[in-house]
């Protein structure tokens, strides 16, 4: 399945976001103490990073963006969060498409799951590259490379549009320190993934409302 993203991303465009001990950014780790997670009684919601307000390739995001999101249900409808509070952010599920539903019996809303912690940076240089991908690379920024058909979410506060953010695919570097025994029960794989497609992220700057989508 890994042989997937990889094709995918040599299709990359916009700027890389990379591995990179130096990075302002977050993947993986554990979730602030000043970070209040919303719950679903379906599936846990995941902490897996988080995007600095002084990340300059994200001009529209003016806060820290913690990374959160019930990745074990089906995203290929999205799902939206409310960030009018950077800290406590909001799992919208009235008047929205997002299917909820449990998707894998043995992992229960209450699992606590963490993914190890790196770095990473948004990088706009030209990198060598091996096998035609970025040495490190987890993901892009600029345009969505859609697996599927385009799905542009519409925020269901303001109804507009979202603006793309970044996308994410399998990071591999990046496994379970807590967790892995119940992902076991569902022979999912240690290191962060998506499905092993693409976890796309959005934004509603009027609203402040994060929408995330996945496509396999």
């Amino acid at each position: 399945m890994k042989i997937l993203t990889n094709i995918l991303k040599k299709k990359s465009n916009g700027t890389t976001l990379i591995l990179d001990s130096n990075g302002i950014n977050k993947i993986g780790g554990k979730v602030s103490p000043e970070i209040e997670l919303p719950e679903l009684d379906t599936s846990p919601i995941i902490y897996f990073g988080f995007i600095s307000q002084n990340e300059t390739a994200l001009e529209l995001i003016d806060f820290d963006f913690h990374l959160i999101c019930p990745i074990f249900i089906d995203l290929q409808i999205p799902v939206f969060f409310d960030y009018s509070d950077s800290n406590r952010p909001k799992l919208i599920k009235n008047n929205v498409p997002s299917n909820f539903s449990q998707l894998f019996e043995d992992i229960p809303a209450s699992a606590y799951i963490e993914y190890k912690e790196f770095s990473f940076s948004f990088d706009k240089t030209k990198r060598p590259k091996i096998d035609n991908v970025y040495e490190g690379e987890i993901g892009h920024s600029g345009k969505p490379n859609w697996i599927q058909n385009e799905e542009w979410p519409n925020c269901p506060i303001t109804g507009n549009q979202m603006k793309f953010l970044f996308q994410l695919g399998d990071i591999d570097e990046c496994e379970t320190e807590f967790g892995q025994d119940i992902l076991d029960k569902e022979y999912i794989d240690p290191y962060l993934n998506f499905g092993h497609g693409y976890l796309y992220v959005f934004y509603e700057p009027e609203s402040k409302v994060i929408a995330y989508l996945n496509q396999v």
